[in-house]
């Protein structure tokens, strides 16, 4: 999808503890069934065309936002990482995130907590498939 229009999202839905995206509803698939269209709660990656930088947000619809079809509204944290400006004529794209993206952006996540829990968690996953391997070596070689 292309954006054309960047809109301040409310305090109330600010910060890195929300972490949304609000899109026009006509953009928004609440059923689940429409493809072509985003789905609440669906992880998406905002792209700027002009640097290359992106931001993973959570897609909502506009909750009484005045969002065009070709506006979203977007924390100043995100605005900032974008290096884009409110109201102003920008040259975005939203799109629905890859797996690694998610991942991805959750290692270098801003929030120190965040990045802590998913590098443990992997940590973790790597000494359980290894000790799980040492314990059924011996089976296996002989």
């Amino acid at each position: 999808m292309k954006v054309e229009t960047v809109i301040r999202l409310p305090m109330e839905d600010s910060g890195l503890q929300h972490c949304i995206v609000r899109l026009n509803n006509r953009n928004m698939d609440s059923t689940r069934k429409d493809r072509n269209r985003f789905f609440r709660r669906e992880p998406l990656v905002i792209v700027n065309k002009a640097d290359g930088s992106k931001v993973l947000r959570y897609a909502m619809g506009n909750s009484g936002l005045k969002i065009c079809k070709n506006a979203i509204g977007l924390d100043y944290d995100a605005v900032d990482a974008l290096s884009v400006s409110y109201k102003q004529e920008v040259d975005l794209e939203v799109r629905r995130a890859k797996r690694w993206e998610i991942w991805h952006w959750y290692w270098q996540h801003p929030d120190q907590s965040v990045q802590l829990s998913i590098k443990l968690g992997v940590a973790g996953a790597v000494l359980g498939v290894m000790g799980f391997l040492t314990g059924v070596a011996p089976y296996i070689l002989g």
